[in-house]
């Protein structure tokens, strides 16, 4: 029994990594900046063409400066920086390693997450670059040497030989035959300056909240937008500054690129996460950005958008009725269906982040996409244009778009699938001239990972000039060594594979426990529905309008619960991601306490932001209506500028800046306006009350004076009737005699 288990173990192993390697990568990089000459290649036997913003950096890619060109290219949370006369190749970019080769020129490396310096490696004439942790790092290659300058960090240099360690601050020097010298980094230069620059203002921005560093593209998104937080999903991502037309994959074009396919190249600075990763949604009219779940490896598609039309469906446009297609973003918990050959493992990575239930995914892989969408006829979110300028890659303009209301949307043929060459046929090397790396990406680009050589000698240099002897010698050497390098690849390849088949495994258990656990939940969850359901009949019979009530009460329930399912999957998803990351990394203590470290921070900043938000929400509220007068004011000036920045992109990026500080700088002073004016009704406020209090305490003293005085009166009154008692009582004490002497006397007066 035991041994026929291992053998089923060991056949699904073997089964579950023959269908991984024939996934395509799940990560990938982008070309993120390009300034004055640039040029891009798909790999070596293409042509090249200019580059252009957003292209995704595959295996084989190719990237060269002219004199004055500057190119910047991000694969996850590592940038490449290439100076001017350069050139740059990726033999390898894949979920286990990324593979550089500098050709000539200047390459600054700046990695900032520890996870990913041990799979960057760069290649260099001289021998192999490997980083030890996060830093900066200057690679030259020179006419006869190769240098390595640590600006930040520490790194090695591997001739084959030995294998030599640069310290921060250090300048390293390689030259042919073991020769090496080491000396103090002299300070930066020009080409340095623009680097810190570029880098300082990527860390400036705030830090990766809601999204795994590992995303390609992450880096601009808290400059170009805003998150906020909805009940249903969770962390949203708004864009700033777009057009009322503006819909996701509407402004950018189509291009084919193997393995994937059609693939998405968006024009905007921002537009790369959000049209590879993630979903999108309209809330209060507004489109948003919803990364899901959080993942730390999360996969790269082409495109998560779903299609429209058919090869026989034409529509009109303003020039006439033609051939059309369509597509639309796919929303939350909707599935996305790739359209090359991927595993179903693959598939529910891609969708783990919106669907938990991989019973869901399973059904949509096998059953095709469902017959609703959430935009699927919202004029709003569909975007239709000619098939023909879609096959050759052009861009999209408000020209090539068709306008169509929501009837004649649903009329549209739903497509299955992604469209194949039956129905938008690959695009020929003369009609995609205009597009960069000129040739299309016809299969896998080659993943040797040999050891870089230099040009052989009937081949050209990049300045024209022949090789001499001197290279033909290091070249010989450099053969000599390959054997070597590869067998070391060999055994790293090797020791990957083995954690890979051990994470594997470890995933499958996780992923039939959580099955048992769903299905414990969907037990509990149907005996809980059939007591309702009683009740309900019961109710039925009673009362209409009770159960119609009740009804409601329980759906909201049903939506806490599953709200709480969800949470309690990511919580079991964010464990078994720390399981595998215990497995893979060697370092696990270290590196897991920065992770506690890293997690706590980010706890500390949402409660921070939580705060935050709300102490300001009832500022928010009031200065929403000038806000909003602003915004459709700077959309229209943006709108103006954008048309413009085609030609002086530099010039729009002040301009914005400088409206927004001078917008901060009226609401600074609108803050301050209303802070003074605060103060001045508090000020009144208390002099109102001291004059209140002096009035009462006037008041009180004349009512104290008056009480005095009436109480002397009182006194001055019980005096006199004491007087007057006294008086009478001597008067009636007095002898007779003298009382009727009185008496006569006064009778004879009159007499």
């Amino acid at each position: 029994m035991f041994r026929s288990m291992r053998f089923i173990l060991a056949w699904l192993a073997v089964f579950g990594t023959a269908l991984a390697q024939a996934d395509p990568p799940a990560r990938v990089g982008r070309l993120a900046l390009v300034e004055n000459e640039v040029n891009f290649r798909v790999d070596r036997s293409d042509a090249g063409g200019p580059a252009s913003i957003n292209w995704p950096i595959s295996s084989g890619a190719e990237v060269d400066t002219e004199r004055r060109g500057r190119a910047e290219i991000w694969i996850g949370a590592t940038a490449f920086r290439l100076a001017g006369s350069s050139e740059l190749r990726f033999p390898v970019v894949d979920d286990r390693q990324i593979s550089a080769q500098l050709l000539r020129g200047t390459l600054t490396v700046s990695i900032l997450e520890r996870e990913q310096s041990d799979e960057v490696t760069v290649q260099t004439p001289e021998g192999r670059v490997s980083f030890a942790g996060p830093g900066r790092y200057r690679i030259d290659v020179q006419g006869d040497h190769s240098e390595l300058t640590s600006q930040a960090g520490r790194a090695s240099f591997d001739d084959g030989e030995r294998r030599q360690l640069v310290e921060a601050g250090e300048k390293a020097s390689f030259y042919g035959g073991g020769r090496m010298q080491i000396e103090n980094y002299e300070g930066p230069d020009a080409f340095d300056r623009w680097v810190a620059a570029r880098e300082n203002a990527a860390l400036a921005k705030a830090g990766p909240r809601h999204v795994s560093p590992a995303m390609t593209g992450y880096q601009d998104l808290d400059a170009y937008g805003d998150w906020q937080s909805q009940p249903d999903y969770g962390a949203v991502w708004y864009p700033r500054a777009v057009a009322d037309d503006w819909a996701p994959y509407r402004f950018g074009r189509w291009v084919w690129i193997a393995p994937w396919g059609w693939t998405w190249v968006d024009r905007a600075p921002w537009g790369f996460a959000p049209f590879h990763y993630g979903r999108w949604v309209q809330v209060r009219g507004r489109w948003g950005w919803v990364p899901g779940s959080y993942v730390a490896r999360p996969v790269y598609a082409p495109a998560l958008v779903a299609w429209i039309g058919n090869p026989g469906w034409s529509v009109s446009f303003s020039f006439g009725s033609a051939p059309a297609v369509g597509w639309f973003p796919l929303a939350p918990r909707e599935v996305y269906i790739p359209g090359f050959r991927a595993s179903p493992t693959y598939v529910r990575q891609i969708n783990v982040t919106h669907i938990h239930d991989v019973t869901i995914i399973d059904r949509a892989v096998r059953n095709g996409p469902p017959r609703a969408y959430a935009y699927r006829d919202q004029p709003r979110a569909v975007t239709v244009v000619p098939a023909r300028n879609f096959r050759e890659g052009r861009p999209i303009t408000p020209r090539e778009l068709g306008r169509h209301d929501q009837r004649e949307l649903a009329r549209a043929p739903q497509a299955r699938a992604v469209p194949d060459s039956t129905w938008l046929p690959r695009p020929t090397h003369e009609e995609r001239r205009e597009v960069p790396g000129g040739r299309a990406n016809e299969g896998r680009p080659s993943r040797d990972g040999a050891p870089l050589m230099r040009p052989p000698a009937n081949e050209r240099l990049p300045d024209g000039r022949r090789d001499d002897p001197q290279r033909m010698e290091m070249q010989q050497r450099e053969a000599q060594q390959r054997q070597e390098m590869q067998r070391r690849d060999a055994e790293q390849q090797e020791a990957r594979h083995r954690d890979q088949q051990r994470t594997e495994m470890q995933q499958r258990e996780a992923q039939q426990k959580q099955e048992m656990q769903r299905r414990d939940a969907e037990q509990q969850e149907g005996r809980r529905r059939d007591q309702q359901r009683i009740e309900m009949q019961q109710r039925e019979v009673q009362q209409k309008q009770e159960m119609q009530r009740r009804d409601a009460e329980q759906q909201e329930g049903r939506r806490r619960d599953q709200q709480r399912i969800e949470m309690q999957q990511r919580e079991a998803q964010q464990k078994q991601e720390i399981q595998r990351r215990e497995v893979e990394q060697q370092e696990g203590r270290r590196r897991d306490q920065e992770r506690i470290e890293m997690q706590q921070r980010e706890a500390q900043q949402k409660q921070e932001m939580q705060r935050r938000d709300a102490e300001q929400q009832e500022g928010r509220r009031r200065d929403q209506e000038r806000i909003e007068m602003q915004q459709r004011e700077a959309q229209q000036k943006q709108e103006i500028q954008r048309r413009d920045v085609e030609q002086q992109e530099g010039r729009r990026r002040e301009q914005q800046r400088m409206e927004m500080q001078q917008r901060e700088a009226q609401q600074r002073q609108e803050i301050q306006r209303r802070d003074a004016e605060q103060q001045e009704g508090r000020r009144r406020d208390q002099q109102r009350m001291e004059m209140q209090q002096r009035e009462a305490q006037q008041k009180q003293e004349m009512q104290r004076q008056e009480a005095q005085q009436q109480e002397a009166r009182r006194r001055d009154q019980q005096r006199m009737e004491a007087q007057q008692r006294e008086t009478q009582q001597r008067q009636e004490q007095r002898p007779p005699e003298s009382r009727g002497g009185n008496r006569e006397g006064g009778e004879r007066g009159p007499r």
